[in-house]
Formats: C-alpha cells, structure tokens, sequence
C-alpha cells in the first residue's frame, strides 16, 4: 500500500514536469511562428572574458547549446535558437562553459584577445535577438520575480503531494529534504532511511558549503 502511494507521487511529479515541458515547447513555437523576436539578453566582461546572459526561464542544461563558427555564435534551446549573432571580436571556440537557472541561460566565453568590447555583436550583423535594457538591476528584479513565482508553484504542488501522503512518504519528503540542503525530494522512505541523503545541486550549478 505505502510503496503504491510512493509511485502514484513519483507519477504525479513525472506528469506535471511533463506538462511544463510540452507547455514550454508550444510557447516556443508559436513565437516562431508569429517571427517574434527572441528572448531579451544582455552581457558583461571582464578582461578575459565575456558573459552572455538570455533571459529564457524553464530551460535545463541538458537542453541547451552552443554553435560557434566563424564570429557567428548561435545558442540553442532544444535544437531551437534562443540567440544569434556575429560577435564583435573573437572567443576561443575549446572554453564554452553554458549554466541555466530557472529564469536564463549564462553562456561563458574566453575573450582571444584581452581587451574591452563596446558591443557583444557587430552592429551592423544583429540578428532578430533583442537586447535587454541596460538597466541591469530591472532586469535581474524581472529575473528574480519569475524565480519566485515558479518557486512559488512548486510549493503549491509538493504541499498537496505531502498533505495526501502516507507517513512513511511523508518521512521520506522531510528527511530526504533536510539532509540534502533542500537539493532532494524523495517519497521512498525504504530507500531513505538507511542512509544520509546527500547533496545534489541542479545541473549547471556547483554546492559549496558557506564557511564562517
């Protein structure tokens, strides 16, 4: 009875998370379709390096990528653009480094030569990508306030998974949730109760304990 419980929240979880991607993946295309403009994006360098940031929300590291050729550079979300353009200088093509958070993509580059860029592309080769306002702090709120409001949803739904589950399910959520830094979520107390339950930090992204 408890180990059906367990499947019927771990389906549950799948369906919803399957819902989202087919939701996403049709927002996607109905852009395309009207040629709407891609997402909004900005950037910032130091002197070796120049950071590509799209804001595109609901995207994993698995799903996305870099095509670079020539100066021109092409970012792609499920084999779909989410960024295009002939950059203003040249990047070594061997250091991409691609992150995702649940509101944009992070695009890393290794600057060939270490000088200052007063654009990301060449002005006269910009593609249908929109940039973002420079003011960098409205569009960070902007970011935060979608993270929040995903957070948000999630809440909702673990909250109606926990208050409908059995108790050792509900064992497994608190447990498996505390030990890992909130990194873990699991309904399978069987499988939890032997052992600490470590942390797993989201693709793309790196734990590291804060020292005092």
């Amino acid at each position: 009875m408890k180990d059906g419980m367990a499947k019927c929240v771990q389906s549950f979880c799948k369906d919803i998370c399957e819902s989202w991607k087919v939701l996403i993946n049709f927002q996607y295309k109905i852009c395309l379709e009207q040629n709407m403009p891609l997402p909004r994006f900005d950037f910032y360098q130091t002197q070796s390096q120049v950071i590509l940031t799209i804001l595109k929300k609901g995207l994993t590291l698995d799903q996305c990528k870099a095509v670079y050729n020539d100066g021109h550079l092409r970012i792609l979300a499920s084999d779909e653009p989410i960024f295009e353009g002939d950059l203003l200088h040249p990047v070594d093509p061997d250091q991409f480094r691609l992150t995702c958070t649940p509101s944009k993509v992070e695009v890393t580059m290794a600057k060939v030569i270490g000088e200052l860029w007063e654009s990301l592309t060449k002005k006269n080769e910009e593609k249908s990508t929109v940039s973002a306002p420079k003011n960098w702090s409205a569009v960070e709120k902007e970011a935060e306030e979608l993270e929040e409001q995903e957070k948000d949803s999630v809440d909702k739904m673990f909250q109606k998974i926990y208050s409908n589950a059995s108790d050792d399910v509900k064992r497994a959520m608190i447990k498996s949730y505390t030990e890992s830094g909130g990194t873990v979520l699991s309904t399978n107390w069987n499988e939890i109760k032997k052992k600490k339950t470590e942390v797993k930090p989201p693709e793309g992204m790196e734990y590291k304990r804060y020292e005092s």
